[in-house]
C-alpha cells in the first residue's frame, strides 16, 4: 500500500502501514489543496482541532516536493502552544515532546521536509521494525480505517476520537503505542 505524506499522519495512517508491513510513502504529485498533506488533527479540550501549516501560493500548481511553507503568520508559534495546552496532561508528554516537537519549529521551507521528518519521528517510536520507504510515486487519499479505543486526555468530556494525528496516541500511550498498533492489525 502507498501511504500519502501527512504531516504527524493520523492513527489510521500507521495502523494502515502495520497491516502492509511497511510504510511506502509516495511523494510524488502534485500538492493537492484540502488534503492532509498540509494539515493534522488533535483531539483537544474543545473537541478536535485542526493545526494547519500555510503554503506559499503562486498561482501556479506546483508539485509537493516543491511546495514551500509560508511564514507570514507565526504558525508554528500556535502549533507548539496548541500541543502543549493539549497534551502537556498526557501521560507520555514529557518523554517525548522534546524530541518531536522542534520539527515544529525548524523553519523548514519546504512542506515536504516537515512532512518526512514528522512521518520518520513518530515512525521511530511507533513502529521502529516495519521498514520505512519514502518514493516518488503519487499517492491519492488514504482511506479510513477503524480505529480501535485507546485512553486519550480529554475523553471524559468528549469520549474516544479516533482518527487523529498519532501524536495523540503517543503522547498517551507511549511505549504501548507499539502493542496497541500491532494489536490494530488483526
Amino acid at each position: 500500500m502507498l501511504l500519502p505524506p501527512y504531516i504527524f499522519p493520523s492513527v489510521s495512517w500507521f495502523i494502515a502501514g502495520v497491516k502492509s508491513n511497511e510504510f511506502r510513502v509516495g511523494l510524488g504529485g502534485n500538492y493537492e489543496k484540502q488534503t492532509q498533506r498540509n494539515r493534522y488533527t488533535i483531539a483537544g479540550p474543545n473537541n478536535l482541532q485542526n493545526l494547519t501549516v500555510p503554503i506559499v501560493h503562486t498561482g501556479i500548481r506546483k508539485i509537493f516536493t516543491e511546495s514551500q511553507i509560508a511564514y507570514e503568520e507565526n504558525w508554528s508559534r500556535l502549533h507548539l502552544s496548541a500541543l502543549k495546552t493539549v497534551y502537556g496532561k498526557a501521560p507520555f508528554f514529557e518523554f517525548y515532546d522534546y524530541k518531536i516537537l522542534p520539527i515544529i519549529s525548524s523553519e523548514e521551507i519546504l512542506l515536504s521536509s516537515i512532512s518526512v521528518a514528522s512521518i520518520k519521528a513518530l515512525h521511530a517510536y511507533l513502529c521502529p521494525e516495519i521498514p520505512l520507504i519514502f518514493t516518488q510515486d503519487f499517492c491519492i487519499e488514504l482511506p479510513l480505517v477503524e480505529v480501535p479505543t485507546y485512553p486519550q486526555v480529554f475523553d471524559d468530556k468528549w469520549g474516544f476520537r479516533g482518527d487523529v494525528s498519532a501524536l495523540d496516541l503517543l503522547f498517551n500511550m507511549g511505549p504501548e503505542a507499539e502493542e496497541y498498533l500491532f494489536h490494530s492489525k488483526k
